[in-house]
């Protein structure tokens, strides 16, 4: 996840960033990706990241939660990861 774990994540502010960044990125393609695909906003499986997404790009840099960063990827990351590869699996065929 973060080089050196959550003390390092916690002692750097730019590894804060940048895992902050990660989901703002992840979320936004996930955001368009659903407008493509028709789901409505705030429904399905990709709802929650994409939420994130939205909390994290619309407030200042000065104001990040680092422990929710944080938390959020561990308890959340490994399902959207399902999510996501269950939906290249089902545009494959």
């Amino acid at each position: 996840m973060v080089a050196g774990g959550r003390d390092a994540f916690d002692a750097s502010i730019d590894q804060q960033r940048a895992l902050a960044f990660c989901w703002v990125s992840v979320g936004s393609a996930l955001k368009h990706y659903a407008r493509l695909a028709g789901i409505p906003q705030g429904h399905g499986p990709l709802a929650p990241a994409i939420q994130f997404r939205d909390k994290l790009a619309h407030q200042p840099l000065d104001r990040l939660a680092p422990e929710v960063v944080w938390e959020t990827s561990i308890r959340d990351a490994p399902e959207l990861l399902r999510v996501v590869e269950a939906l290249i699996n089902d545009l494959r065929r």
